[in-house]
């Protein structure tokens, strides 16, 4: 496939994958489901390939919360600088247990990281696994949260060498201050490991550094 064909369907399905993640959580609202939606800025740290560089980004982020403790959220970045475009998708399903005074929350999670490098060159990585994180409140308005999750990451690309992927890593930390204005104000730090291809040791990694402010419909 031509490489401006392959650039244009994974706008597109980055596109549709947005507006499918966007619109979808507001339907909950004719439901049971209580949705949370937040907006807010990426720091983004890419290394790959020779790339050692970070950019700004928007962030968006959707969680519908069930009574039964399940809830299906996603996450959108995307932002562009220093000669670099990023996007990043990302949607799980998880329950939340109590545990220890705080709340465990086993998910399930899939995901698409795409880096442009310019020229009409990029590095992408889609991935699915398995993980898990735990928050735990700090008083009635401070809530710390840890996460990780490992997988398998696919259809992933690097100009001019062929790809295999392998075995993929992410980890997380934030801290939420609840009871600012309507909503709660939460920053944190994550790391994700997609391995592009394993044969010439070239990996995509990213370290973001977010804030972002959410609301609770």
């Amino acid at each position: 496939m031509p490489r401006k064909h392959q650039i244009t369907n994974t706008r597109n399905t980055l596109l549709s994958l947005a507006i499918g993640g966007i619109f979808v959580p507001t339907l909950a609202l004719a439901g049971t489901g209580t949705p949370t939606l937040g907006v807010g800025y990426d720091n983004v740290g890419v290394n790959a390939g020779g790339i050692h560089s970070t950019l700004p980004a928007a962030k968006i982020s959707g969680l519908t919360t069930y009574p039964d403790g399940y809830a299906w959220g996603f996450g959108l970045a995307l932002g562009s600088g220093n000669g670099l475009t990023y996007q990043h998708l990302a949607a799980t399903v998880e329950k939340a247990l109590p545990f220890d005074g705080g709340t465990i929350t086993p998910e399930i999670t899939a995901g698409v990281t795409r880096v442009g490098i310019g020229y009409g060159q990029h590095l992408r990585a889609a991935y699915a696994g398995f993980g898990a994180g735990y928050a735990y409140p700090l008083g009635r308005d401070v809530l710390v949260g840890v996460s990780g999750g490992v997988g398998r990451d696919f259809a992933t690309s690097v100009p001019g060498i062929p790809t295999v992927g392998g075995l993929y890593y992410q980890a997380s930390a934030d801290v939420a201050f609840r009871g600012i204005g309507p909503g709660s104000l939460e920053i944190g730090y994550q790391y994700r490991h997609l391995p592009l291809t394993t044969s010439h040791g070239i990996n995509l990694n990213t370290g973001e550094v977010f804030g972002q402010y959410k609301i609770t419909l």
